[in-house]
């Protein structure tokens, strides 16, 4: 095969793709993620705790 880099360029494009997907995908469904969580980053938790009062 006198051609190698492109199935390398290919291979490597896959694997980084798939990372990258997986990586959204993992952090999609994982339970406590993003806005609603006990976190202090979007500002949610400042906000409940005003709310309880």
């Amino acid at each position: 095969m006198n051609n190698w880099q492109t199935p390398v360029a290919l291979l490597i494009v896959a694997a980084t793709a798939f990372a990258l997907l997986y990586g959204v995908w993992k952090k999609r469904r994982r339970a406590g993620a993003g806005c609603g969580s006990s976190g202090e980053s979007c500002g949610c938790t400042a906000l409940k705790k005003s709310l309880k009062k």
